[in-house]
């Protein structure tokens, strides 16, 4: 508890509400958009958030005996693969093709402390391109000051129209478009498309949950076993 009244600057005298973190931490992995696994070194699931169980129903992994796997023998290859370096301190990162959707996968190994898993445990970050959230124009609106056509503009850019394409979709001109992507630039302080690109990608967006007003979360535990008799959590 000390070193989280040092984080937020306090001292042991400052009021602190240790349950306020923990909510907001839950909040934040379960509805992070992107999937959260916690395994052991075998692949074993000890945890899925909501976005990588989404991913199971969808078809993109699949649960064998606990254990997740690929839905392809080179990917449940791939996948023993990264999570077994994982488990011996190497970070590793593969891309599952998945039936008819690629699944790209990051995983490095949790440090052990009291409670940890035998063998070690490792923490999968699951990211479906498909499913990415753009930032909408309201928020390029508040966060960088353009103006309705410039954000129209940048989300044009984003869903990866060119300059014509967007003038035409906005039914405007094409120096029209040109003057709103030069006050893209000079409102990011980027120069060229990519690296404006690049920067609009990185928006930070609410938690969907919190947007929505769905912030209640039950306490952690255990799943039924029906799962390939997989016992993970949920959040």
């Amino acid at each position: 508890m000390r070193a989280w009244r040092l984080i937020a600057g306090g001292s042991d005298r400052t009021a602190f509400d240790p349950g306020l973190v923990e909510t907001a931490l839950q909040l934040l992995i379960e509805h992070f958009e992107q999937g959260l696994a916690v395994t052991d070194r075998c692949g074993r699931v000890q945890f899925l958030n909501r976005a990588a169980r989404a991913y199971l129903g969808r078809g993109l992994l699949r649960l064998e005996q606990g254990c997740l796997r690929g839905t392809k023998p080179a990917d449940a290859a791939a996948l023993r693969r990264i999570v077994a370096d994982a488990a011996a301190g190497h970070g590793g990162s593969a891309r599952l093709e998945g039936e008819g959707a690629p699944l790209l996968v990051a995983a490095c190994a949790i440090l052990p402390s009291a409670g940890a898993v035998p063998g070690g445990a490792v923490l999968l970050r699951l990211v479906d391109p498909a499913a990415a959230r753009l930032p909408t124009a309201a928020m390029l609106q508040e966060q960088f000051g353009f103006t309705p056509a410039e954000a129209a503009l940048a989300g044009d850019i984003l869903a990866g129209n060119d300059l014509a394409a967007s003038a035409a979709r906005r039914r405007i001109t094409r120096n029209t478009a040109r003057v709103h992507l030069r006050h893209l630039f000079e409102k990011t302080g980027t120069r060229r498309q990519a690296e404006l690109m690049r920067l609009l990608l990185l928006c930070p967006q609410p938690i969907a949950a919190a947007q929505s007003g769905g912030t209640e979360i039950s306490a952690p535990g255990p799943l039924s076993r029906s799962n390939g008799g997989c016992g993970y959590k949920t959040i």
